[in-house]
């Protein structure tokens, strides 16, 4: 890039239109170190600052985990707002508490980040991020006592719809009856055809780990109830 800079200033005529996936992934990588660069600048000026993370598998079933963290930065305006920056994905192998806990500081560490100006995590509630010995939380204050702990809201809300579901007879009725009604015509191609050509509707799966992602579940058959049943 900068032997192209160089060129560009004596005006120089250049052959090379760098039009090939591989320098092209070559420009990528050089414009993401250079973003990454600026943001631990930011989180180092700032010195304290929150971490957090969710990890998800992907369409070939890899488990990943970002990494964003949350600072306070004082802008152009002398003003503080709070900021937060994604800073990297890394591959999850190991989901153990003490495993995660191990990824983490070294993502502090390979970017001279002190784990002592930690003020805040924020995870899951899952019992290898949220519990109270082995869980990533208490991991990580074992290694600094002021990292405030702070569950999600939106899963903890999450749960609390779970949780709530459950303790009604007839909405878990209602909703097993969605996914026999979703299992009926996923079933066979010949009625999931009928099923789209007579209601012009598509039914969906219920979500195991999304509370809020049934609606979709629910929708198609809040639209056309007698054209379904």
């Amino acid at each position: 890039m900068h032997l192209i800079a160089k060129h560009q200033e004596e005006e120089k005529r250049m052959q090379a239109h760098y039009l090939s996936w591989k320098s092209q992934n070559k420009f990528i990588k050089e414009c993401g170190k250079l973003v990454v660069r600026e943001v631990i600048r930011e989180i180092k000026k700032s010195i304290y600052f929150t971490i957090i993370t969710n990890s998800t598998p992907d369409s070939s079933q890899s488990e990943h985990i970002t990494f964003v963290f949350r600072f306070l930065h004082f802008n152009d305006n002398q003003l503080w707002e709070v900021k937060e920056r994604f800073l990297k994905l890394e591959e999850l192998e190991k989901k153990k508490g003490s495993d995660i806990t191990k990824l983490i500081l070294n993502v502090l560490e390979e970017n001279e980040l002190d784990i002592k100006n930690c003020r805040g995590q924020g995870y899951d509630n899952g019992a290898n991020m949220a519990g109270i010995y082995n869980g990533v939380q208490a991991l990580i204050r074992q290694n600094n006592p002021q990292t405030i702990f702070i569950p999600c809201s939106a899963h903890s809300l999450n749960l609390c719809a779970v949780h709530a579901i459950e303790s009604s007879a007839p909405a878990k009725s209602y909703f097993g009856n969605i996914q026999k009604l979703y299992n009926l015509f996923s079933s066979s191609p010949v009625r999931w055809k009928i099923l789209q050509e007579e209601t012009g509707q598509s039914l969906h799966k219920l979500s195991d780990t999304r509370w809020s992602s049934m609606i979709e579940s629910v929708k198609p058959i809040a639209k056309k109830p007698r054209e379904m049943i």
